[in-house]
């Protein structure tokens, strides 16, 4: 038995939805599971070949997600290094920036439309499963 493949199954929500169906308790968020119940819980359990490619082909998939993700937030970092540094050349005075003209910008596309200190939501989400994932 492959216990990462377990560990990835009790995570979805079929399995929560079973496991929820099974428990017992006054209010749903302080149901019990017992060990009889447990033990009569429906999973699939796939031959250990078939796990081992099921937890592979996951962990293959997080890695390439989690490289999207570095490449964007480094791009993101790089693009407000250039516009600090550019804001600060020009203040300065290394660049000049008279006579130049500005082109025109639709009204969905200026700067102050765009918040890009916030963190967004799939960000604090990504965050709290690194942290997961580094308890594990």
């Amino acid at each position: 038995m492959n216990s990462r493949f377990f560990t990835f199954i009790f995570r979805t929500d079929a399995c929560k939805g079973e496991i929820n169906c099974s428990s017992r308790g006054i209010v749903s968020d302080r149901n019990r599971l017992y060990w009889e119940d447990f033990k009569n819980l429906y999973l699939p359990v796939p031959d250990q070949r078939e796990q081992d490619q099921i937890v592979s082909f996951i962990d293959m998939e997080t890695r390439r997600i989690d490289q999207t993700i570095f490449s964007g937030r480094r791009e993101i970092d790089l693009l407000r290094e250039y516009r600090t540094r550019l804001i600060s050349d020009v203040v300065t005075g290394k660049l000049d920036v008279r006579g130049v003209e500005l082109p025109a910008i639709d009204e969905a596309e200026t700067i102050e439309d765009i918040n890009i200190d916030e963190d967004t939501e799939a960000e604090d989400m990504i965050e709290s499963e690194e942290v997961a994932n580094a308890d594990e």
